[in-house]
């Protein structure tokens, strides 16, 4: 069940028609991995989230924080810096 609701929500992400929907879909795909517990696909939704402007609140980037931090993966910790910096950045400017 759990499977099939990822591949509902990768088609939704791939379907979206618009900025609004992409941004949608980019937060729904990364709050599914983050509640499952995906340390790296929550990173990599993480990073497709940001890059299309989608809203995330702070709990969003605090739970992939957590389950990141948990790899023993540098590059993964580097990654996950760069988006906490965006994020800031651009709160900062709106």
């Amino acid at each position: 069940m759990v499977r099939k609701a990822a591949q509902r929500l990768k088609r939704s992400f791939e379907m979206a028609q618009d900025d609004a929907q992409i941004r949608e879909a980019a937060v729904a795909l990364l709050r599914h991995s983050l509640r499952l517990g995906h340390r790296r696909l929550s990173l990599q939704r993480l990073e497709a989230a940001v890059s299309c402007g989608a809203d995330l609140t702070p709990e969003d980037l605090q739970r992939c924080a957590e389950l990141v931090l948990r790899l023993d993966d540098s590059l993964a910790h580097a990654r996950l810096a760069c988006l906490s910096r965006k994020l800031a950045a651009s709160s900062a400017e709106g």
